[in-house]
C-alpha cells in the first residue's frame, strides 16, 4: 500500500510584490479609517439637535461629528469586510495556490466596490437633514485606501496575465 503524501505549499515571502504591499497598506488604512471622523457637523447646537429632545442629536448627545462606523453599521462592517481582500490575496500570492482567475481580478473588484459605496455615501446620498454638515479627514482617507486597494489589485491581475485566453473566432 501506497503512503500517498499530500505536500503543503510552502510559505515563501519572496513572492510579495510590491502590489500586495500596498494592498495591505492601503487596507489596514481603510479599517483605521472607518473609525475616524467622517462627517463634521456645525457648531451651533440649534443645528446639531434635532428638535428639543437631547437624545435627538445627530451624532449622539454633545457631539458635532460622526464617524464612518456610528454613521453606517453596515457599510462599516462591509468595508471591513473588503479590507480583508488584499490580505487573502497576500496569503494567496505567499503560499502559491493556483486559481481559476487572475490573482488580484477579485480584490480589484472588492476595492472598486468599497470605493463606491463610500462615494455613494458621502457625496450622492450624504445624511444631511437639514444639518450643515462637511466631509471630514477620515471620509477622504477611506476613499483613497479603497481606491488604493482596487489599483493594488488590477496592477497584480495584470501582471498575472491580466484575464482569460480568447480563443479566434471560427472562419468558415
Amino acid at each position: 500500500m501506497e503512503r500517498v503524501s499530500a505536500e503543503r505549499p510552502r510559505v515563501d515571502t519572496s513572492r510579495l510584490d510590491r502590489s500586495e504591499i500596498i494592498g495591505m497598506v492601503a487596507a489596514a488604512v481603510l479599517i483605521i479609517s472607518v473609525f475616524l471622523e467622517w462627517y463634521s457637523l456645525s457648531t451651533d447646537p440649534s443645528l446639531v439637535q434635532r428638535g428639543d429632545d437631547p437624545s435627538n442629536w445627530a451624532c449622539g448627545v454633545g457631539n458635532s461629528s460622526c464617524s464612518g462606523w456610528d454613521t453606517f453599521p453596515i457599510v462599516g462592517v462591509l468595508l471591513l469586510l473588503a479590507a480583508l481582500a488584499p490580505f487573502i490575496l497576500s496569503w494567496i500570492v505567499i503560499r502559491g495556490h493556483a486559481l481559476s482567475w487572475p490573482r488580484g481580478e477579485l480584490t480589484a473588484i472588492v476595492g472598486l466596490t468599497a470605493f463606491v459605496l463610500i462615494a455613494y455615501n458621502g457625496i450622492v446620498d450624504k445624511p444631511e437633514d437639514g444639518l450643515e454638515m462637511g466631509l471630514a479627514f477620515g471620509y477622504w482617507l477611506a476613499l483613497l485606501a479603497s481606491l488604493g486597494i482596487f489599483v493594488s489589485g488590477g496592477f497584480r491581475a495584470v501582471e498575472s496575465g491580466g484575464g482569460a485566453q480568447r480563443k479566434p473566432p471560427p472562419t468558415f
